[in-house]
């Protein structure tokens, strides 16, 4: 589908889907400061290899007399939770062009929300049917009652986006933990290597175990142009993850203090190129695996693949009641940058639809697997 299509009308409002990001939508997205007041800041300077995720991938506009107010990336993939088939629709990318409403100042949940569906903003009540039935972004005739989950990851301190979720009818399952891992002079490990195309079906099988008590785990972005590394130890696998080069443009390092470091380090002879608020170049790490007892072979791992790449900052997501971010809480050493800038909160949002009861239990009681590569 390479035209728009259009899904609904009214008057001069529409909203249209389109499978492929458009120009329009790059430079929006590429405009758009992500983060909160007050805190670390940032706007993307290079999407293009990220809009289109491995999966069914659309973007939905909402329009007035043409102009583009707001934006909603869906990712979809078929997924199995608990022996029951189903679809998943991850949000990427919510954005809205221009103020719908004024800023909240509280959160609001299912509760909060049952006399205000009349008041409901724009944005939410063209959006709200996409939400109740997603199939119908497919084209063709929707699939009545089609099991599903929408879900999205939102910082807890956005409450535009949490009050907006909270609309579509999504709740919380869980908690998402986002910190940095740095290190200033990266040490290089002889032990890092990458991994070949040939070892990739054996290591795709170790981190289906490993993560085989978490929900909505999604192989398919791991092991891209050669980007996942490992640590050995009497032949085997013992430490991996995947990595992804990232840009940003930092709007804002969150404190005075966090902006005054930044500065002092970002003159640092062999830093001053790294340290670039203009164009900060990090790693996103995925895929991350490591065997019970070998928690100091990963850390050597991380910092040796900073030391490869010539990044000195990466960034990790987790569940944070997983067992992997038990491993990060136990052994700290994250580095100087997470001391300055802390652990960002975000809520794992999902709304089930035409599944039994006993799968939003699931979800609730097990960890999620967060992908760094679908949520950066």
């Amino acid at each position: 589908m390479k035209e728009p299509r259009t899904l609904l009308t009214y008057h001069d409002l529409k909203v249209e889907v389109e499978t492929s990001p458009n120009q329009e939508l790059m430079d929006h997205l590429h405009s758009t400061v992500l983060g909160q007041p007050g805190g670390f800041r940032y706007q993307h300077t290079n999407l293009s290899n990220r809009l289109n995720a491995p999966g069914e991938d659309y973007f939905m506009f909402l329009r007035k007399g043409g102009k583009m107010l707001g934006s909603v990336g869906f990712c979809g993939k078929p997924a199995e939770t608990a022996g029951v088939k189903h679809d998943s629709w991850l949000i990427r990318y919510f954005s809205i062009k221009a103020p719908m409403r004024t800023v909240p100042k509280k959160r609001k949940e299912k509760a909060d929300l049952k006399d205000e569906n009349k008041r409901s903003t724009v944005l939410g009540r063209f959006i709200q049917p996409v939400f109740a039935d997603p199939s119908q972004l497919r084209e063709g005739e929707p699939v009545d009652n089609a099991p599903a989950i929408i879900y999205a990851i939102i910082d807890q301190k956005n409450l535009r986006s949490m009050n907006f979720s909270a609309q579509m009818g999504l709740e919380t399952v869980g908690t998402m933990a986002g910190f940095s891992f740095s290190r200033v002079k990266p040490r290089k490990s002889p032990r890092v290597k990458q991994l070949s195309p040939g070892e990739e079906p054996a290591m795709l099988g170790l981190l289906k175990e490993f993560y085989s008590g978490y929900t909505l785990f999604f192989p398919d972005p791991l092991f891209r142009e050669g980007g996942y590394y490992v640590i050995r130890e009497s032949g085997r696998v013992v430490a991996g993850l995947q990595i992804y080069p990232l840009t940003w443009r930092i709007v804002d390092f969150g404190s005075r203090t966090s902006n005054s470091l930044m500065g002092i380090l970002s003159k640092i002879p062999g830093l001053r190129s790294r340290i670039n608020p203009d164009e900060f170049s990090l790693l996103a790490f995925d895929g991350i695996y490591c065997e019970s007892g070998h928690e100091k072979a990963l850390y050597e791992l991380m910092e040796g693949v900073l030391e490869i790449s010539g990044t000195n900052v990466a960034m990790l997501m987790t569940d944070s009641d997983s067992p992997l971010n038990r491993i990060f809480r136990e052994q700290q050493k994250l580095g100087i940058l997470h001391r300055v800038l802390g652990t960002v909160y975000a809520d794992i949002r999902m709304r089930f639809l035409n599944l039994p009861g006993g799968i939003r239990q699931h979800f609730l009681d097990h960890p999620t697997y967060i992908p760094t590569y679908d949520n950066s």
